[in-house]
Parts: C-alpha cells; sequence; structure tokens
C-alpha cells in the first residue's frame, strides 16, 4: 500500500555545522503538527551532518548531500523543492529554531486565506553583548510588499509555486540576496500571501556573529529549546522584549535591501566573510610587518560593532565603537613574529572608563600600556605569537570597553547611538 505525502515538506539547507543543525531538526521533531517530511540538503558537507541526522532514527527525516559547496543555500533550496513530497514546502535555517506551533500556525493562516504564500512572526536576536533585537513578519502596510523581507525560516509556500519561473536564483546573478529574490518571484507572480500573526520564528543571525562557522557556539539555541522544552508558553515575554529594545534604541527594522550599486552576489560573499567561511581580506593585501605599518578604520565592516565613518579637522578619519561593547579591528596582517600594537583612541563618552578597557586577539588578553597624550590616547599592546597560538582566524585585535553609553543620555547633545569608544588608527610594529 503507497505512503500518503505529507503536509508539508520541511527543508533545511546546512553546511558543516552539526551541532546547530542538531538543534534545528529537535526543533521541528517539537512541532504540533506532526504530519511532515524533513529534507536536510547539506552544500557539500564534510563533517558529520550525515550522521547526526541518522541519530535521531526517523524515517521522516531524509539527508542528501550536494556533490559540492555552492557557496550557500540556493542550490540546496533548489533541489529540496524537486525532491519534496509535501504539498506545502516550509524553510528552516541550520541555526535557527521554531516553537512548536509554527507548522500549525502555518496551515491555518493558509487554510484561512486561500493563500498560497506564508509568512510568520520572526524574532532576529542580535548577538549576546548587544541585548538588541530585531523583527520580521510584521509589515508597515499590513500586507507583504516588495519593500519588506522575511528571512526563510518565516517563510512557507505550496510546493507547486516552485518551477521554471519561480525559483532560487544562483546568487551570483542577482542583486538582491536569493531570498530576498525568490519571495519577490512569487510575489510577482501573484500569488496570495498571508501571515500567521503568531510568533514562532527565532533567528540567530550567523553573519551576525563574528565567524560562527569557526566558533560554532550553540549555546543560544541550546538555551531557547530548553525554554520551549519546559512547556511554558513564553513569547509574550520576549515580544516585551522587543519593545525594550525599541524604547532603548536597540532595534532595527528588517526591510528589503537596496539593490543600487550592488554587483549581483556581493551580498553572498560578504556574508561569507563575516561568518568567518572566508577570509576577509584578499590573499594580495595580506601585510607581513616589516616596519611600523599604519591603519585607519575604512575597513571595519563587523555588523553591530563599528558605527560609520566619521571625520574631524584634528583628527581625520575615526569610527566609534558600539553598541556592542567588544569590537575587533581587522587587519590584512600576516601574524608570523612577535608584535607590537598601538591604537589611537581620540574620543570617550566616559573618561573614567578608559583604564577598563581591554584588548585581546583570538580571545588572549593582551597586557595593554594606556599613554596619555592630553586629550586623546594610545593603547599601546605586546602580540607574541608564542602566547596567542595559532588560530584559523582572521588577524583581528578586539577591544572590550565594558559598556557602551549613549550621549543623548549623558545630556551631551541628542545622539541617541550607544557609543564606546572612537577609534582613529591602528599601528602594527615588528617588536623588537
Amino acid at each position: 500500500m503507497a505512503m500518503s505525502k505529507p503536509a508539508v515538506s520541511v527543508v533545511i539547507p546546512t553546511y558543516n555545522w552539526s551541532a546547530a543543525l542538531r538543534c534545528a531538526i529537535r526543533s521541528v521533531l517539537l512541532q504540533t503538527m506532526q504530519d511532515f517530511e524533513v529534507l536536510v540538503v547539506g552544500d557539500g558537507c564534510t563533517d558529520d551532518s550525515a550522521e547526526v541526522v541518522a541519530s535521531f532514527g526517523d524515517a521522516r527525516i531524509r539527508w542528501f548531500n550536494l556533490d559540492r559547496n555552492y557557496g550557500s543555500q540556493w542550490a540546496a533550496n533548489n533541489f529540496a523543492n524537486e525532491h519534496a513530497s509535501g504539498d506545502w514546502i516550509a524553510y528552516l535555517g541550520h541555526d535557527d529554531i521554531w516553537y512548536p506551533t509554527h507548522l500549525q500556525a502555518v496551515l491555518a493562516a493558509a487554510e484561512r486565506e486561500q493563500a498560497h504564500v506564508v509568512t510568520s512572526t520572526m524574532i532576529l536576536y542580535w548577538p549576546e553583548p548587544t541585548g538588541g533585537r530585531s523583527l520580521a513578519g510584521v509589515f508597515a502596510t499590513g500586507v507583504y510588499t516588495e519593500s519588506d523581507f522575511v528571512p526563510p525560516s518565516a517563510l512557507a509556500h505550496r510546493r507547486d509555486l516552485y518551477g521554471t519561473v519561480v525559483h532560487w536564483r544562483d546568487p551570483d546573478t542577482v542583486a538582491l540576496p536569493m531570498d530576498a529574490q525568490f519571495i519577490n518571484e512569487l510575489l510577482v507572480a501573484d500569488h496570495r500571501f498571508a501571515q500567521t500573526h503568531e510568533l514562532t520564528c527565532f533567528k540567530y543571525n550567523a553573519a551576525w556573529r563574528r565567524d560562527a562557522y569557526k566558533v560554532k557556539s550553540t549555546a543560544e539555541q541550546e538555551r531557547m529549546l530548553a525554554r520551549i522544552e519546559s512547556g511554558a508558553d513564553f513569547r509574550q515575554g520576549e515580544l516585551l522584549d522587543v519593545l525594550k529594545s525599541v524604547v532603548a534604541g536597540r532595534f532595527s527594522p528588517i526591510a528589503a535591501p537596496p539593490t543600487a550599486g550592488i554587483e549581483p552576489g556581493w551580498g553572498v560573499r560578504n556574508n561569507r566573510r563575516l561568518k568567518g567561511l572566508d577570509s576577509r581580506h584578499d590573499p594580495s593585501r595580506l601585510t607581513r610587518i616589516e616596519q611600523a605599518t599604519r591603519f585607519d578604520m575604512s575597513g571595519q565592516t563587523m555588523p553591530f560593532e563599528w558605527h560609520s565613518n566619521e571625520a574631524s579637522a584634528e583628527h581625520g578619519l575615526f569610527r566609534w565603537t558600539g553598541p556592542s561593547p567588544r569590537a575587533t579591528i581587522d587587519l590584512p596582517v600576516i601574524f608570523d613574529r612577535d608584535l607590537v600594537v598601538r591604537i589611537h583612541i581620540v574620543n570617550t563618552l566616559r573618561k573614567d572608563l578608559i583604564n577598563r578597557v581591554t584588548l585581546a586577539i583570538h580571545g588572549h588578553p593582551l597586557q595593554v600600556h594606556i599613554h596619555n597624550t592630553g586629550s586623546t590616547y594610545v593603547f599601546e599592546a605586546e602580540a607574541r605569537c608564542s602566547e596567542v597560538g595559532n588560530s584559523e582566524r582572521d588577524f583581528g585585535i578586539t577591544i572590550d570597553v565594558g559598556a557602551v553609553h549613549r550621549p543623548i543620555d549623558a545630556g551631551i547633545n541628542d545622539d541617541t547611538r550607544w557609543l564606546g569608544v572612537a577609534v582613529n588608527w591602528v599601528e602594527v610594529a615588528p617588536l623588537t
């Protein structure tokens, strides 16, 4: 007798982060609606992801591995759509978590609105030191438009919508990120959208977490799963925390990214660098330090660690750290010898905090000497290869200011940004 097809095919694209994948699958198996299959598609995985999938011992969970790494989830999502058997496709990022009523809410919204596409409400958590939040799946006009965006973990659609007109595009062929491009194609094709109006998605954006694919911490996902498994419905408190983040200036809206002047594929390439999948610097730009070499702050891009470039007549280009208490200065430096590092700090909101600032490389603390130049400070530290040790991570000097503050709260001006210290330049020289 033929097996009946499932109501939903859950698609989990993954790449070499089996601990996160295990958490995502656990959140699927906790669903109140159990009529599903799970297609886990590796993007050329070389780790133990296949063994992790098999360890669940659930015939509904199917493992596939693509012939090579395609660099993002587009190829895995296309493969899953072509091999799915459910009437609906629901996507889940391998480092995201679903609340148990997610699939139930998706199917209820689809039936209620006779919809072809359903979006759910999602909280996106900023990196832990910041305490910030973002929200997706709640739209200014009340309906999804081309100016909106939801990450795939909050997206579901009828399987029969996928085909020659609507599919996941190779990011090198489109200016929009491939997930935004995919949703826009569904919208342009005039498919009926609906919202669940229920918070069921929790996202821990790897591109917001420095070197996430090298550090591979799943502490946030494990804590969320523990809360879910406790049986208490904590979602009202989570939404209240979002409101608190709005009031505190630790909130950023989620919207369709701009495309003007954006080279196709840039978004994926940049995200890979932020996640630690690729080096932040082209090998041709790497510098072996033979003499004192000074770098400005123009190349710092890590979200939530740095504000935009500013300039003053006295100091020239500088950047404030914040809203994260920890900000890393990424430099195209070959760390093959002992170095002395000097950082010129031209401003801080709290002068009494300057002695509390610490420096580290790859988590290894450095001994800091502070030189007061009058109105500015130079932080000097020795970085010895034997003490820091080998690391696959790019050379970066982490500044930990302990706490960030806002000028508006200190009565300085009406600036509502969370700030730490303003960095003018970094000088790296051989240690002699």
